[in-house]
C-alpha cells in the first residue's frame, strides 16, 4: 500500500511539473469570476472577466512583474510575454480555480482609422434631441435632496460641470459586472442599487446626466461601442458648455475629461477625430478608477476608448428616468456610423412587452451638435 501511495505521489508531482511548465500557477484569493482574459502589448494590460468588465492591470518597469486584480481578487505573478504564443495563468486557492488567458493586444487606433469618413451634408429624417427642463418636478426634487447647487458650487461654468463630475464619481462605486436596476432606472433606484452591489458605467452616466439636467445643463448619455462586438462598451456623458459653445467629454466612471494641447476641453467626436489624426489629446491627471487605480492617457484613450469610439450611440431624449422602458414611452437612440460601415439602414425598431426601442443611424456628425 505504501509503495502504491508513493507511486501516486510521484505521478501527481510529475503531472504538476508538466502543468507548471505550461501554465503559471498563482496562489491567491479566489475571485467570484471564474474566467478572465488579459490582453497585452508592450505598454498596457487589461483583464476581462466573464461579464466582460475591463479593469487595468499594473505592469512593472522590468516587464515581468504584473499585478492581476479584479474587484474581488488580487495576485502578483511573474511572466515574460511572448506575442507568438497563447498563454494561460491558472489561479488556485482553497480548491477553487480561475483562469487568466493572455492574448496579444489589438491596435485599436488602426481599427479606428478604418472608420474615418463621414458625410457632413447628409440629411435624414431623425427626431431632434430633447432635454428636460430643470423646472420639471422630479428634477427639482433631485436638486434639493442632494443639494446639487452646493455640489456644483460657485465659479465659472466649466468648474461647476467638473465639480458635479467629481461628486458623482465619489457617490457610487463602479463595477462593470454589477449591472443596473431592471425596470425603473433613475438616480434614486441607481443609488439604492449601487449601495448593495455597485453599478456599471451606464448607471453612473444616467445618474450624472440627471444631476446635470437638474442644474439646468444640457446633457446626454453616450454609449461608445467597438467596431466588432466583444461584449464590452463604455457609457459616458456629454455636457454642453454655453461659455465654450461646445459639448464636453465627461466620464463619471473614471472621473475623466479630455483636453487638447492648449488645455481646451474636447467633446467625444473631437477626441475620436484627434486620435485618428494623431493630434494631441490630454487626460486630466486625477482620472482614476474607484479612487484606487490611476488612469493614464495611454491606458484610457490610446487603448480602451480607441476601441470603444468606433460607433457612438446617443440617447435622443434626455430626461429623468430616460432609460426606463414602458409601453407608453419608446426609447429612441441615434447612432453615428462612419461611411465605411454604412449599410443603408435608416432606422431599426424592436417591439417587446416593455415597449418600443427605436435606433436611428446617421453618417453626419453635425447632427450631434
Amino acid at each position: 500500500m505504501r509503495n502504491i501511495f508513493l507511486a501516486a505521489i510521484f505521478i501527481f508531482a510529475g503531472f504538476m511539473t508538466a502543468f507548471a511548465q505550461k501554465y503559471v500557477i498563482v496562489d491567491t484569493v479566489y475571485a467570484k469570476q471564474d474566467r478572465c482574459t488579459l490582453y497585452a502589448d508592450t505598454s498596457m494590460w487589461f483583464i476581462r472577466n466573464i461579464h466582460y468588465d475591463k479593469v487595468p492591470c499594473m505592469k512593472s518597469d522590468d516587464g515581468t512583474n504584473f499585478l492581476y486584480c479584479t474587484d474581488m481578487d488580487t495576485a502578483r505573478f511573474q511572466y515574460h510575454y511572448n506575442t507568438s504564443q497563447y498563454s494561460r495563468i491558472v489561479v488556485i486557492r482553497k480548491k477553487k480555480i480561475s483562469y487568466v488567458d493572455f492574448l496579444p493586444f489589438p491596435n485599436y487606433k488602426d481599427t479606428l482609422l478604418k472608420g474615418k469618413t463621414f458625410d457632413q451634408t447628409q440629411q435624414r429624417d431623425i427626431p431632434a434631441f430633447t432635454y428636460q427642463s430643470a423646472d420639471a418636478p422630479e428634477l427639482q426634487a433631485l436638486r434639493m435632496k442632494y443639494n446639487l447647487d452646493s455640489v456644483a458650487c460657485t465659479g465659472d461654468e466649466v468648474t461647476r460641470i467638473l465639480n458635479v463630475l467629481h461628486w458623482v464619481h465619489n457617490k457610487a462605486r463602479h463595477n462593470g459586472s454589477a449591472g443596473l436596476p431592471k425596470i425603473v432606472r433613475n438616480t434614486e433606484t441607481i443609488l439604492k442599487y449601487a449601495k448593495k452591489r455597485d453599478v456599471n458605467c451606464r448607471g453612473l452616466a444616467l445618474f450624472a446626466n440627471e444631476c446635470y439636467l437638474a442644474l439646468g445643463f444640457r446633457a446626454r448619455v453616450v454609449t461608445c461601442k467597438p467596431k466588432t462586438s466583444d461584449g464590452d462598451c463604455h457609457v459616458i456623458n456629454e455636457v454642453y458648455s454655453e461659455k465654450l459653445g461646445k459639448w464636453l467629454w465627461i466620464d463619471p466612471t473614471f472621473e475623466a475629461y479630455v483636453s487638447d494641447e492648449n488645455s481646451q476641453m474636447l467633446g467625444i467626436f473631437e477626441v475620436r477625430e484627434r486620435i485618428i489624426q494623431n493630434q494631441p489629446v490630454q487626460l486630466n491627471p486625477n482620472a482614476n478608477w474607484n479612487n484606487q487605480n490611476n488612469t493614464t492617457k495611454e491606458d484610457y484613450l490610446d487603448y480602451y476608448m480607441a476601441k470603444n469610439l468606433y460607433y457612438l450611440t446617443y440617447n435622443l431624449h434626455s430626461e429623468y428616468g430616460s432609460d426606463t422602458q414602458t409601453p407608453e414611452r419608446p426609447l429612441e437612440y441615434l447612432t453615428l456610423k462612419p461611411m465605411e460601415d454604412d449599410s443603408g439602414v435608416l432606422v431599426n425598431e424592436g417591439n417587446a412587452k416593455k415597449g418600443v426601442v427605436r435606433e436611428y443611424y446617421t453618417n453626419n456628425p453635425n447632427l450631434l451638435r
